[in-house]
């Protein structure tokens, strides 16, 4: 190999993590000659690798044709080390959550226009089916997903609302305006609920986990079965187990 051909090379995989790091750090979707811009490349060129990382599922495209990272580098990000290290941060404070409301709970996060479990502690007996650690939920039809979609980019929660929604439940909302009522409920007064929109038989309840910029943003969650008459008396013991998990959870918003 040429010493030209050498140094393309090596030069291949810096380009493609620039890009990759340039669409992980955006709060929102970017637009081809934006990542062209921020990695110092032609368009041409971005196009190319863009067009490869597509391919591979690493990035996908929003219903406006902009660029975000994909599904398949989550599931590569949970089997890495920083993964295991905010379960482990973050188990305890699922236990002390579970064992105050005697209810399943649950912790997830929001990757692109997926919502992803993070981590979930059963409670005895309640016959709840849950998700585990890098499953896919349903991102409008569960109060975790709405209320990180309440505080997501305008041009993520479009390209969720562009599409058709799906209906798991005969009480699954379906039309956009009735949940951007929903998630704008969610956004003033910090929580949000859903009932039995995912699964015939169980509510639950969300609340924030304070974070930063740069750091993971998470959904920590209440799971009762249906019908649940006042989930919000749970609140107070959730809000504190989130901010005490804000606390000791220090793990940052991996460079995907």
């Amino acid at each position: 190999m040429t010493a030209t051909g050498d140094t393309h090379a090596r030069s291949l995989p810096r380009r493609i993590f620039g890009l990759l790091d340039i669409v992980g750090a955006s709060p929102r979707p970017l637009t081809l000659s934006e990542i062209a811009r921020g990695a110092g490349l032609p368009v041409s060129t971005a196009h190319r690798l863009l067009s490869e990382l597509l391919h591979c599922g690493v990035l996908v495209r929003t219903a406006t044709g902009r660029y975000e990272l994909g599904e398949r580098i989550w599931r590569l990000g949970v089997a890495a080390p920083w993964e295991r290290e905010l379960r482990r941060a973050a188990a305890a404070h699922l236990h002390d959550l579970a064992r105050r409301t005697g209810s399943a709970v649950a912790l997830a996060t929001l990757s692109g226009e997926r919502l992803v479990c993070l981590d979930t502690v059963a409670a005895p007996g309640d016959g709840l089916a849950l998700a585990g650690a890098g499953e896919e939920l349903p991102v409008t039809a569960t109060s975790a997903g709405k209320l990180l979609l309440a505080t997501t980019a305008r041009d993520r929660l479009g390209a969720v609302l562009n599409k058709r929604l799906p209906r798991l439940t005969p009480h699954t909302l379906v039309a956009p305006r009735l949940l951007m009522t929903q998630l704008e409920r969610a956004r003033r007064h910090g929580y949000a609920t859903a009932h039995e929109e995912a699964v015939i038989g169980q509510a639950s309840l969300s609340v924030g986990v304070p974070t930063g910029p740069h750091r993971l943003p998470m959904a920590l969650t209440v799971l009762t079965p249906a019908p649940h008459h006042d989930l919000t008396r749970m609140l107070p013991p959730l809000r504190a187990v989130a901010a005490a998990m804000s606390a000791a959870v220090t793990v940052p918003r991996p460079q995907e």
